[in-house]
This record gives C-alpha cells, structure tokens and sequence, in this order.
C-alpha cells in the first residue's frame, strides 16, 4: 500500500493498536506513531464528535479486555457472561487437528468447572496486543496465561444497543 494510499485509509477507519502489558504502563499506537496515556494521540480528522466517540470505543474496548483477563484469572463465568453476546461462540483447533466451534453456553458451562489461576496462587501475564475499532466492529488480540497453557485469543466484537459485547472467540494455546 503507497503511502498516499495509507493515509486515505487511516482518515477513513477508527483503527486503534494497542501495544499494552497490563502490568507496565500501557501506550496507544495510530498509524506507525505510539503514545503514552499522557499523551493524546493525533487526530485523524476535524470532527471532534468522530474523536470523542474512537476515544469512548478505545477504553470501553480496553474496559471489555480487562473484564475478560479477570474472568480467565478468576475462572468467573458470569465476568464472562457479561462481555460475550449470548448467541457468540468459541472456536478452535482440537487436540485431533480438528476445528472445534462451542455455543457459548456450553463454553461458560465448561468455565465453571475449571480450577482458577488466582486459586492456585499463580501470577498473571495478560497483555492487550490490539484493539482494532471500525465503526460498530471491533478486533482484540489478546494474550493470556492459564499454566501450563499460553493463550492467545482473538475476539470479533459488535457495538449491541450502545455496548461492546464479544460475538465472536477464536483461540489458540500451547504449553
């Protein structure tokens, strides 16, 4: 893509990458220029409405991630009943080699009878990587930790009546 090309393309899309540990402080990037939370990140355009509104989608985008790193760390499916939309799903690659895709329900039934990170004591490691925001569409990339497993976890979001739910899981993990 030139780099005219690219210009066009960031004016028209909200797109925002976050480059964040949980445990650091986290940084803003747009287009290639990162920014501290001190900072405010350049304004893609006049309109102080469009701005206000990528703003509010960023931190109830980054506000979503944390809720779910607490559910994972916490083993709460309710936490996780909370950020997913009811008719979303978690979708997979098996241990067969096979793609595996479980309503979420089923999901969050399988969630309640799994031991918690935080009750065995072991630390957290849970980094946003980005957050891609188009208009009511959203993509986080996250990575979490669950020993022995690292996972990372994309999650498709809608913006539902006002609200940024998960529609969509789609995960990978190794030890």
């Amino acid at each position: 893509m030139s780099k005219m090309d690219r210009r066009a393309f960031l004016s028209r899309s909200a797109s925002v990458i976050v480059g964040a540990t949980l445990v650091s402080t986290p940084g803003l990037m747009l287009g290639d220029r990162t920014f501290s939370h001190a900072q405010s990140p350049p304004v893609p355009n006049n309109n102080l409405m469009d701005n206000k509104l990528m703003d509010a989608d960023a931190r109830a985008l980054h506000s979503l991630a944390q809720t779910y790193f607490d559910g994972a760390y916490e083993m709460d499916a309710d936490k996780f009943a909370s950020i997913f939309h009811p008719s979303s799903s978690v979708t997979k690659v098996g241990d067969d080699g096979n793609v595996s895709v479980t309503p979420i329900g089923m999901w969050l039934a399988a969630v309640r009878n799994m031991k918690a990170p935080k009750q065995q004591g072991l630390e957290r490691h849970d980094q946003i990587l980005s957050i891609d925001v188009d208009g009511e569409l959203a993509l986080l990339k996250l990575k979490l930790q669950i020993p022995p497993r690292y996972f990372t976890d994309m999650l498709s979001c809608l913006k539902v009546n006002g609200t940024w739910k998960i529609a969509q899981k789609v995960m990978t993990s190794k030890t």
